[in-house]
C-alpha cells in the first residue's frame, strides 16, 4: 500500500491568500498520506522553467514537521502548475532514496500506488532492470505511443499519477483495485487528488475549504490541461482496458497489511495520543496536526476549550468561536453573527440591520449582497469578477491573434 496526493493549477491565476492555502492543504495531504506509507516520501514540482523531483527517508508527517519542509514550500509559486506527492511503502526493492517515488523514465515523471506482478518480465522491454516494480510503469509510458498498448502489458493492480513533456498536464487513472479521489478547487483554478476520500476530505477542511469530492471512474485516463483549468478542471479522457489476462490468483494476497516485504511494522504501532485534543497522531511531538499549523508552527491552527469542542477566530470581530459557527468566505472565517447581520453599509450610515448572505456563482464563498458583482449573467465576488475579466481579455487577445481583427467582441 502507497499513498498518492497532489494538486494541480493553473499558473498565474492565483491571488497570495489563495496560495497559502494551496500551501496548508498540500502540507495537509503530505502529512495525513502518512498512514498509506511511510518508508520514503517524494514530490515532483513542475513549472514552465523547471521540473524538480525531491526524494527522502523521512516519513511524511515528520517531513512536513521539519525544516525540510520550508525549502520544498519555497518551490511552490504562482508559476507551478503540478505538485505530485507520494508516499511509500515498500514491497518490491529494498527501501533507499533511489527507490522511492516519483520516477523519471525519460520525458515521464510518475508515481504508483500497487503491485506489478510481473515487472521482471516487463522490464526487458524498457531496455534495463528494475529495482521497483513502479519503474516498468513509466519507461512503457515513455516509450508507448498509445495508452491501450501499456495496459495490455500490466498485470497487477495501480493508480498512477505522471506528467510527460507539457508541464501543463497533469494524467491521473487507476483500475478497480486501488482508490483515486479528486476535488476542484473553481475559485482558484486548482485540482487536489489523493488515495483515499478520508485524506482528501481531512486535508480540505483542516485548511478551511468545503468543496466536493469524487472518486475517479476506473480504467480511464484522464489528461488535466491546467492551462484550461475554468468554472471546470477541463480534461481529455481516454478509455482502456486494464488486466485483460490477468487471473483471480494474481492478485497477490500474500502481501496482506501488516509486514511488507519484511519492512517495518503495522502503523498503529507508531501512533501516540495528542497532547492538546487526544487523537491519534503520528507525530513525534505528540501534538497533532489539527492543534499546530505546520506552515505556521507558532500559531495554533485553533484553540480547544475544556468542554473538548474546538474554537477558530472570526476575522470580523476578532473573536474565538465554535467552529461549528464558522462560514469560509474569501476574506477568511467568519462566525454567524457578522455574516447574517451585515454592515457593509453606503459610507457614512450607521450599523443596519439583518442581511442575508449570498454565495458567489464561481467559487461558492458566502458574501453580502452589495459585494457581489453581476458580470456575464454570473453573481461573482471581487476575487472571480477580475479573474473573469482577465480570462475575456485573454480571449479577445488569442482571438485577435488568430484573425487578426482586432477588437474581436466574445
Amino acid at each position: 500500500m502507497c499513498g498518492l496526493f497532489g494538486f494541480a493549477k493553473r499558473e498565474g491565476w492565483q491571488s497570495e491568500s489563495q496560495l497559502d492555502r494551496i500551501e496548508d492543504i498540500v502540507s495537509n495531504l503530505t502529512f495525513e498520506s502518512v498512514v498509506r506509507g511511510d518508508h520514503s516520501t517524494g514530490f515532483a514540482i513542475a513549472s514552465k522553467e523547471d521540473k524538480m523531483v525531491y526524494k527522502t527517508l523521512k516519513a511524511s508527517d515528520a517531513l512536513v514537521c521539519s525544516d525540510d519542509w520550508y525549502g520544498i514550500l519555497d518551490k511552490v509559486d504562482a508559476e507551478t502548475t503540478v505538485f505530485m506527492g507520494h508516499v511509500r511503502w515498500a514491497t518490491t526493492g529494498i527501501i533507499t532514496e533511489q527507490n522511492a517515488h516519483p520516477f523519471v523514465k525519460g520525458s515521464v515523471i510518475g508515481a504508483h500506488n500497487g503491485v506489478i506482478d510481473n515487472h521482471k518480465k516487463l522490464a526487458s522491454k524498457i531496455g534495463k532492470s528494475v529495482q521497483v516494480d513502479s519503474e516498468v510503469i513509466f519507461g512503457l509510458l515513455n516509450k508507448k505511443d498509445k495508452y491501450q498498448e501499456v495496459f495490455d502489458l500490466l498485470e497487477g493492480d495501480f493508480a498512477l499519477s505522471w506528467i510527460d513533456d507539457d508541464y501543463r498536464v497533469l494524467n491521473l487513472m487507476h483500475e478497480d483495485g486501488r482508490p483515486l479521489h479528486v476535488a476542484y478547487w473553481k475559485k482558484a483554478r486548482c485540482l487536489f487528488w489523493a488515495s483515499t476520500k478520508e485524506i482528501l476530505n481531512n486535508s480540505l477542511s483542516d485548511a478551511g475549504l468545503s468543496i466536493e469530492i469524487q472518486e475517479l471512474p476506473t480504467d480511464i485516463v484522464y489528461e488535466f490541461n491546467t492551462e484550461k483549468f475554468w468554472k471546470k478542471p477541463n480534461y481529455a479522457k481516454t478509455k482502456v482496458e486494464t488486466n485483460k489476462n490477468r487471473t483471480y490468483e494474481d492478485y497477490g494476497w500474500s502481501y496482506g497489511y501488516g509486514y511488507y516485504g519484511g519492512y517495518g511494522q503495522g502503523y498503529g504501532q507508531t501512533q501516540s495520543a495528542c497532547k492538546q485534543c487526544n487523537e491519534m497522531t503520528y507525530k513525534s511531538s505528540k501534538i497533532c496536526y489539527k492543534c499546530v499549523s505546520p506552515s505556521k508552527p507558532d500559531e495554533p491552527r485553533m484553540s480547544l476549550k475544556e468542554d473538548g469542542t474546538w474554537l477558530g477566530r472570526c476575522v470580523d470581530c476578532n473573536k474565538d468561536v465554535d467552529y461549528e459557527d464558522l462560514t469560509d468566505t474569501h476574506s477568511g472565517y467568519i462566525c454567524s453573527t457578522c455574516g447574517y447581520k451585515s454592515s457593509y453599509l453606503s459610507p457614512g450610515t450607521s450599523w443596519g440591520g439583518e442581511t442575508d448572505m449570498k454565495s458567489c456563482d464561481f467559487c461558492g464563498d458566502y458574501n453580502t449582497p452589495n459585494d457581489l458583482v453581476n458580470y456575464n449573467s454570473y453573481d461573482l465576488c471581487v476575487d472571480c469578477e477580475s479573474m473573469e475579466k482577465k480570462y475575456d481579455r485573454q480571449s479577445k487577445a488569442q482571438i485577435s491573434l488568430i484573425t487578426g481583427r482586432e477588437g474581436y467582441s466574445v
